[in-house]
């Protein structure tokens, strides 16, 4: 067997294969005999069926078979000889099977192309945000509020309490909107997103009608409110009043603190942790871009590409079948396709190149960060990811951590 290389891109190889006939011809007389024996043809005993009753009857599928096995042999032996490595089944461009000559086979390989690393240590410094006092004190009332109990007021709406409402209109811009599907909604005074409506259900009472109007603030989350005239229309269905545990080294104690100063400490230190990891991820981006801006020339494969976006589809829900064009643009998830792969292929080189690997402290801190934010205990969550495979993702995501601290010169010298 022959076979002739050509690169036709960084991502593609073509592949110009001449296969002796005798090969062909080999697998198409096994194939003749294996049906032979497993036919059922009626008049001919199982396991007996002549070869030239297999030939008359169904020598075309046979064939096409026959090639097709030994094209996927051929390609298969030639990247292997060639150390071609590719990430998706070939294309075959052109295929000559004339009787009595050799088979020539033209197949196109999509390869991740070699990575030639450039500058990659940056000495990007972390500067994390102080945290406050203030910081601490809103953490630990958000803490007493969570286990604060509530019961009816039975009297009229003050700040600080829970009011319990139902839309009966909403008015947007001067036009009636549809009700929501769960018209009743809970607002607590003073710490809602409108002033205006915080402000206007001071003093209502469980069974009040209540209109209301305002102005959504310019800086609303939603755009499509921001700024506008509104007016509603609330049945007040209960008014709660909230009442928050005592703060104290008792309360502190059934939460696992040893007293209130222990508590107030790891929070301070969490917000810490949380803030140097916010400083981090800023200098990882940093060092992200200028990978890429530094690496332009590197080319990702078009079926990793469309790998990644299908992959992306399925986890949003959306399932096309194989090969159907719904004629959707996905534009955007092919951008972010080619981005995260190139940055996964740097890293990955980088972290070679410099023998970089997370120990097992890294990966059981991930864990451990993970089961502290789930409420889960370590043990189990660490047991979990192993069944399902999962924590062999926990180990590249902090091989890419550590990587790209190895980049940015963190931990400063």
């Amino acid at each position: 067997m022959k076979t002739t290389v050509s690169q036709t891109s960084s991502t593609e190889r073509r592949l110009e294969i001449e296969i002796p006939r005798e090969r062909f011809d080999k697998i198409f007389q096994e194939k003749v005999k294996k049906y032979s024996k497993e036919m059922r043809i009626n008049g001919f005993r199982p396991g007996n069926v002549p070869k030239d009753v297999i030939l008359a009857r169904f020598k075309d599928p046979i064939s096409a078979e026959s090639l097709e096995s030994l094209i996927d042999q051929a390609v298969r032996e030639s990247c292997k000889e060639n150390n071609i490595d590719p990430v998706a089944p070939g294309r075959i461009e052109k295929l000559d099977n004339e009787a009595g000559q050799p088979i020539k086979v033209k197949a196109l390989l999509e390869v991740d192309p070699p990575v030639e690393l450039k500058d990659y240590r940056f000495e990007i410094p972390v500067t994390p945000q102080p945290v406050m006092e203030s910081a601490v004190e809103e953490r630990v009332q958000g803490i007493r509020r969570q286990l604060a109990a509530e019961k009816p007021a039975g009297r009229p709406a003050q700040i600080g309490d829970v009011v319990m409402a139902k839309y009966l209109r909403i008015q947007i811009g001067g036009q009636n909107e549809p009700l929501p599907q769960h018209p009743v909604f809970r607002v607590e005074i003073g710490k809602g997103s409108i002033p205006e409506l915080d402000k206007a259900l001071v003093g209502v009472k469980s069974g009040d009608v209540k209109d209301v109007a305002f102005s959504f603030p310019a800086e609303y989350p939603n755009p499509g409110l921001a700024g506008k005239a509104s007016a509603y229309t609330l049945a007040i269905e209960d008014v709660l009043e909230v009442n928050l545990p005592q703060l104290d080294d008792a309360f502190c104690v059934n939460l696992g603190y040893e007293n209130l100063a222990a508590m107030r400490s790891r929070i301070q230190a969490r917000l810490e942790e949380g803030a140097l990891r916010q400083a981090k991820e800023t200098a990882w981006d940093e060092a992200i871009r200028r990978l890429l801006e530094g690496h332009a020339a590197l080319g990702v494969p078009k079926a990793r590409i469309q790998n990644y976006v299908k992959h992306r589809l399925e986890e949003m829900g959306h399932h096309h079948p194989e090969g159907e064009d719904h004629g959707h643009d996905h534009s955007d998830l092919e951008r972010e396709a080619e981005m995260q792969i190139r940055r996964w292929r740097l890293l990955d080189a980088i972290a070679q190149k410099e023998s970089i690997k997370p120990s097992q402290e890294d990966v059981d801190a991930r864990i451990r960060g993970l089961a502290e934010r789930t409420g889960n205990s370590f043990e189990a969550l660490k047991a979990e990811l192993r069944k399902n495979g999962k924590i062999l993702d926990m180990r590249e995501e902090a091989k890419a951590e550590k990587t790209l601290d190895f980049v940015i010169g963190w931990p400063a010298k």
